[in-house]
């Protein structure tokens, strides 16, 4: 990021709407320079704004001779080797141009870390150490099935998503060496993975990933409105949502078997009262999304919902939840809560906020680090910033707390009624 300059937005934007992107870029920045390096292109104006352009294209970006047109640039779609890989399950592909030649989903067992019963811990460990070996052994056994009829040397490049660390075991068995050192795009805070989660990426992958970095002190282009591939207008918190979706399951995963009943940040409730409350946020939303009333779900979602398995209860929970919001056509449709009837955008930030700061209460109450998305932060801290006028939310959040540092993360929970310094 170029210093004095805000975070950086990221968009993805089809090949073909390219060109009027960044000539919109343009007017909107005023003259610039571009450089090119491996497969990214890089736009520079002379207010200070900064589009960086990634593309998964084998060739590089070479080709590139004029930023008006980009003509010839990303080439054509590479055959491309999708990889997606979470605790217990799976999605890959190989796809050549637009559709998939061949793919497969499914689920492999691979237990939680809350749930040790009469084992002890090292053992517990090792079995379940040996349940995610076996899952990557099976990913990479399909794999292979799969490119086994096209040739070892078939694929031009690699989408890696999923949980970074399984995904990239699978890429380092011994028959899938060819693929190591191919053009590689990640995929990281998808939700598990699935058929539909599988063709989403690699329609994502066919595009451009642009990062966009506006002078520091001016608000992002668009009223805060992020543009999909498809041409659609998606809100900024609700593209945020699946990657502050991915790292609350990352963190959950992480949570020892011993830190459920302990004390979290919130007042009365255990770390499992958390998740417990997140988990029954990500239930509702696939069904008001889908037009339901809160009259009509009723009470489907009342009592314990996470069962013997906190970490699985959740991963559903979110999955169905994410897939939800991506569906949505419009920001502007209403939604049922509670206190009536608000826009998509508005419950995208209000469930953003809650997978954020949530985020922190499991990690403080069970003494587990967390990383949270830089930008869901951003986000969030404007969000309450515009919404708690100093007063807390009633119902919600308690009066903000006084804190003097500088970390946005704590100037966040400070600004939602936590102490930063909390522990348990």
């Amino acid at each position: 990021m170029a210093p004095g300059c805000a975070p950086g937005r990221v968009l993805d934007v089809d090949p073909d709407r390219l060109t009027a992107w960044v000539g919109g870029f343009l007017d909107r920045h005023g003259p610039a320079r571009w450089s090119h390096d491996g497969a990214t292109v890089i736009v520079r104006a002379g207010d200070g704004a900064v589009a960086r352009l990634d593309a998964l294209d084998p060739a590089g970006s070479e080709r590139v001779s004029s930023l008006r047109t980009l003509v010839g640039w990303p080439g054509p779609p590479p055959r491309l080797a999708l990889v997606l890989v979470r605790r217990g399950r799976y999605a890959v592909g190989l796809a050549d141009g637009e559709g998939l030649l061949a793919h497969t989903a499914g689920s492999r067992y691979v237990q939680s870390r809350t749930a040790a019963g009469g084992w002890s811990q090292q053992r517990y460990q090792r079995r379940r150490g040996n349940q995610a070996d076996a899952l990557v052994r099976h990913v990479a056994d399909e794999i292979v099935r799969l490119a086994e009829p096209l040739g070892p040397g078939w694929a031009r490049a690699v989408v890696l998503g999923g949980d970074r660390g399984l995904a990239e075991q699978v890429l380092h068995d011994p028959r899938l060496a060819t693929w190591r050192g191919l053009p590689r795009q990640g995929a990281f805070g998808i939700p598990d993975p699935t058929h539909a989660i599988l063709r989403a990426e690699l329609r994502r992958a066919r595009g451009v990933r642009v990062t966009v970095v506006e002078p520091s002190g001016r608000a992002p282009s668009g009223g805060g409105m992020v543009e999909g591939m498809t041409g659609e207008t998606m809100s900024h918190a609700r593209e945020l949502i699946p990657a502050a979706a991915a790292a609350v399951t990352d963190l959950v995963e992480r949570i020892p078997a011993d830190a459920w009943d302990r004390q979290s940040p919130c007042e009365d409730w255990t770390v499992r009262d958390v998740l417990g409350h997140l988990t029954s946020e990500h239930l509702w939303a696939p069904r008001l999304l889908g037009g339901e009333t809160v009259e009509q779900v009723g009470d489907a979602y009342d009592g314990d919902l996470l069962g013997d398995d906190p970490a699985e209860a959740w991963r559903t929970a979110q999955t169905r939840s994410v897939l939800a919001f991506g569906a949505v056509e419009d920001d502007d449709q209403e939604v049922s809560v509670s206190s009536g009837s608000i826009p998509v955008q508005e419950y995208a930030s209000q469930m953003l906020v809650d997978l954020t700061v949530h985020a922190w209460d499991l990690a403080r109450g069970a003494g587990v680090d967390v990383t949270l998305v830089p930008a869901a932060v951003d986000e969030c801290l404007a969000y309450a910033n515009r919404t708690t006028s100093g007063g807390g939310v009633e119902g919600t959040f308690d009066a903000p707390v006084s804190t003097s540092s500088r970390d946005r993360t704590d100037q966040l929970v400070a600004l939602l009624g936590r102490d930063p310094g909390w522990r348990g």
